[in-house]
């Protein structure tokens, strides 16, 4: 649900103003409204470094040999500077190693020999010429003619040597020139590079833990300084600039602390109950269960604060949806021993809840799996003892499934809109989406028709819902219009309701087609191994190594399409014909620990 919101506006004098900024801070619950984007030289500067130190404690961060705590006592700017410097001296380094190691590259083949010695030879009237060409290219009869020496090959190229006197002859090769130093003194200065590389490295390992301390406090420091700066710049000048005005949201939840802040500071206030049309900030506020798909909402975006939070109405389909596309008892019990394991070892809250909320996406896999009879790729349905339990006996009845899914949460999302329209215009403007409701209800038993199902006991009823529908669509879209306006009006809107149902009933196809070719792959898989097994000797070892390659490719690509699927359902189908508006302005509270943006 979303949070009832306050709004409470006060007003200071200039000199006291900076005082209660940093009281209100401490307080960290108000959600300052703005009224200028405008960035002082301080919020710049400030922003730039904190930039600087969010760098390097990524880059910290990334590392993984830590040693123990080295302990430094150069302030934190010039250690944050010395740290620059490290990782622009080792980048430089890396560089001219890598062009080192294509210079060694180049002339590994010719071996070691010293330059002096060439240039000996050519001074006694002996000239010397290194060739290279590919193997297939060279000339057998060049040996017979001249004087050469093959000196190497590598990856089909030859590399040879020609001794002469006098003028060179033309030979269909190419021609090598050296670099200015040997391969000893290029293999030497990589090794100086190599050591100079390790020391940096070495002092990056032994600097980590103390840097990032140190990093974090320092960051946690800019930001609640960047959020005063940027607060204090909101404040609204009157009467001459001896006072200032500024306002803030604090959900009715919190009012209270707030409320006692206020009488401890004997502030001259004004307050309110938040309107949609002032845009308040979002704060979502729901159970345990529903709050693990808070970030899933906030994906796509936050609602407006006069419509509904459809977190809790998707949870349960999205949930069903994941299982529908990943229906595998065996399956959903790895994803869920995986969370398990994974959840011991985090440490961040965030990634705790998300882990949790796999863990119930397998669930839900386990569940759809029994539905389903399906078991590591094994048809449970073929068991004669549990054959007669499996809900779904066969693909016509998946399909069936998926479409009845889509049928029910379409209707859902309609149900919603129409208390959502009386809720915030008034009965007479929820006729038209209740209209629809019972116009797309009796479409819906009338199809169930076509796929098999027996109506015969309420076919006779349904051309009530029909038509109620109808008129309520065609004379009510638009209340206290004129009435024929109306008509025309739905008439265009019934054709989109009909075609934006099917349309929408379709997308629902994906969850049959993923749900069965998850358990065909596991089933391929399967058969492939039980054929592997077959091998002498080594077949059980392949069996094992192919069984669980295959099925936690299987289960990678399921949880994958478990996700994004029902993601689209969701945002598209759902939120559509929940009549779901947004973007909300997220609540984010002034204080030390504010994010900047």
């Amino acid at each position: 649900m979303i949070e009832k919101m306050k709004k409470y506006t006060f007003v200071l004098y200039h000199l006291e103003y900076p005082d209660f900024l940093s009281k209100l801070q401490e307080l960290g619950m108000v959600h300052i409204i703005r009224s200028t984007d405008e960035k002082s030289p301080a919020l710049i500067q400030n922003r730039e470094l904190l930039d600087e130190y969010s760098q390097a404690l990524k880059f910290l961060q990334k590392i993984e040999d830590k040693d123990a705590k080295q302990i430094t006592s150069l302030p934190t700017k010039a250690l944050l500077n010395q740290i620059k410097n490290a990782r622009e001296e080792k980048d430089n380094l890396l560089r001219k190693q890598e062009a080192l190691r294509k210079q060694i590259k180049d002339i590994e083949p010719w071996g070691h020999f010293e330059y002096e010695l060439v240039r000996n030879l050519r001074n006694n009237g002996v000239g010397v010429q290194f060739y290279h060409c590919l193997k297939n290219h060279f000339n057998p009869d060049w040996k017979k003619d001249y004087v050469i020496r093959e000196i190497a090959e590598r990856s089909g190229i030859l590399y040879f040597v020609l001794l002469h006197q006098g003028e060179a002859p033309a030979l269909e090769a190419d021609r090598f020139s050296f670099h200015h130093s040997t391969l000893f003194e290029l293999e030497k200065e990589l090794d100086e590079l190599g050591n100079r590389i390790q020391a940096i490295e070495d002092y990056f390992n032994g600097i980590v833990n103390v840097a990032s301390e140190v990093f974090q406090k320092e960051i946690q420091r800019l930001t609640g300084e960047y959020a005063y700066e940027d607060a204090s710049l909101q404040g609204i000048k009157e009467a001459d600039n001896h006072l200032k005005v500024i306002g803030g949201w604090i959900p009715v939840s919190k009012e209270a602390k707030l409320i006692e802040f206020i009488k401890e500071q004997q502030l001259i206030h004004f307050s309110e109950d938040a309107k949609a049309e002032d845009d308040p900030p979002i704060s979502l506020k729901n159970n345990w269960f529903n709050r693990l798909f808070e970030p899933i909402t906030k994906m796509y975006m936050l609602p407006k604060y006069n419509d509904f939070d459809l977190t809790p109405f998707m949870a349960p389909f999205f949930m069903l949806f994941f299982g529908f596309c990943n229906a595998d008892i065996a399956y959903g019990i790895v994803l869920i021993l995986l969370t398990i394991v994974l959840r011991a070892k985090i440490k961040d809250p965030a990634t705790k809840a998300m882990m949790t909320l796999v863990m119930f996406f397998g669930i839900s896999s386990i569940i759809m799996g029994w539905v389903m009879g399906s078991m590591l790729g094994y048809d449970l349905k073929a068991i004669p003892s549990l054959g007669e339990k499996i809900l779904v006996q066969n693909n016509d009845q998946i399909f069936n499934l998926a479409l009845l899914l889509g049928v029910i949460q379409i209707l859902f999302g309609i149900s919603i809109a129409t208390i959502k329209k009386i809720r915030q215009s008034g009965p007479m403007h929820g006729l038209s989406e209740f209209g629809t409701f019972l116009f797309i209800s009796a479409i819906s038993v009338l199809g169930a028709q076509q796929l098999g199902t027996d109506i015969s006991a309420v076919q006779p009823y349904l051309k009530y819902p029909i038509w109620v529908g109808l008129a309520l669509i065609m004379l009510f879209n638009q209340p206290g219009r004129n009435p024929l306006i109306n008509i025309a009006s739905g008439l265009w809107l019934l054709y989109n309701i009909v075609t934006g149902f099917f349309g929408d009933i379709l997308s629902y196809i994906r969850l049959f087609a993923l749900g069965v070719s998850s358990a065909i792959l596991g089933f391929v898989v399967n058969s492939i191994g039980a054929q592997m097994s077959g091998i002498p000797i080594i077949g059980p070892v392949i069996f094992i190594i192919f069984m669980l390659f295959g099925h936690s490719l299987n289960l990678a690509l399921g949880a994958l399409s478990g996700f994004v699927h029902p993601l689209r359902l969701t945002f598209v189908e759902f939120f559509k014909n929940a009549a779901f508006e947004g973007p909300g302005m997220e609540y984010k509270p002034f204080s030390k620990h504010s994010k900047v943006k």
